[in-house]
């Protein structure tokens, strides 16, 4: 009998095939990797911004921590980096939202795990919705 190396998902698909936007992305990926936490690049979500809805996307979607969206901005005191994170507060999505700053700190990817499983077990705040909600 024969027996071969078992081939993983990463040894199958071609990396080519799904290039990262930018070398942080791919830092926060295998960052994500490392820590065995699946996700997904690029996901998108169906979102209400002034009151009409459409699509957003997450840099990186967590389906393991309850829809946690990462997003990687680069200037974290950009109108980007704020419409963001009130798109994820607004729609009641859990997300941390990160800027180069934070990625260049040399503890940068603990410190992202840390953020991961503080988000993660938040207790969750429902807003009152009117005097009857």
């Amino acid at each position: 009998m024969i027996f071969t190396k078992a081939h993983t998902l990463d040894d199958k698909v071609d990396k080519k095939l799904y290039p990262y936007e930018t070398k942080e992305h791919k830092a926060i990926a295998d960052t994500l990797n490392s820590y065995n936490i699946p996700f997904f690049y690029k996901q998108p979500m169906l979102v209400i911004e002034n009151g009409k809805r459409m699509l957003e996307y997450a840099d990186f979607f967590l389906p393991t921590y309850n829809g946690l969206a990462i997003d990687y901005i680069i200037e974290s005191n950009s109108g980007v980096f704020r419409r963001k994170k009130n798109i994820y507060q607004d729609n009641q999505i859990p997300a941390i939202v990160i800027g180069k700053k934070d990625i260049r700190k040399p503890t940068w990817a603990s410190q992202l795990y840390s953020k991961l499983q503080q988000v993660y077990h938040r207790n969750p705040v429902y807003r009152n919705r009117g005097k009857y909600g």
